[in-house]
């Protein structure tokens, strides 16, 4: 009987990523989630992270983003694998209401520049 040879695998979770962005200082334990996807020929990035009574974010450093860096962790908090890259047009949105009790949450929306998307580890086969 011939052996079968399974790799050992660990599926990335997706709750365990770092996102940084370059032009501008977030805390990066503040993003909740993000997303990337196509509208139509452009991809796009969006993202929403809260403010704290120790970092509130002014609206003009938005202006400043001009890539993002998304570090992929393993189960102990190590970085497997990175995605960068450049961003062009651009959309901000914040909401304060009296009527909510929410956390302030910042969304923001870019279109990757898409020949700028890198991975800082190319796959290879295993």
């Amino acid at each position: 009987m011939k052996d079968i040879f399974f790799p050992a695998i660990e599926p990335l979770k997706e709750n365990r990523f770092i996102i940084n962005f370059i032009g501008t200082n977030i805390p990066s334990y503040l993003f909740r989630e993000y997303k990337i996807f196509n509208n139509g020929d452009n991809l796009i990035f969006t993202t929403k992270f809260f403010e704290t009574v120790n970092f509130s974010f002014n609206p003009i450093e938005f202006f400043n983003i001009t890539g993002v860096v998304i570090d992929y962790l393993d189960p102990i908090g190590q970085v497997i694998n990175s995605l960068s890259f450049t961003v062009t047009g651009s959309n901000f949105k914040r909401k304060q209401s009296y009527s909510n009790d929410e956390l302030q949450l910042n969304k923001l929306k870019f279109i990757i520049k898409k020949d700028s998307l890198k991975l800082k580890y190319e796959n290879t086969k295993q």
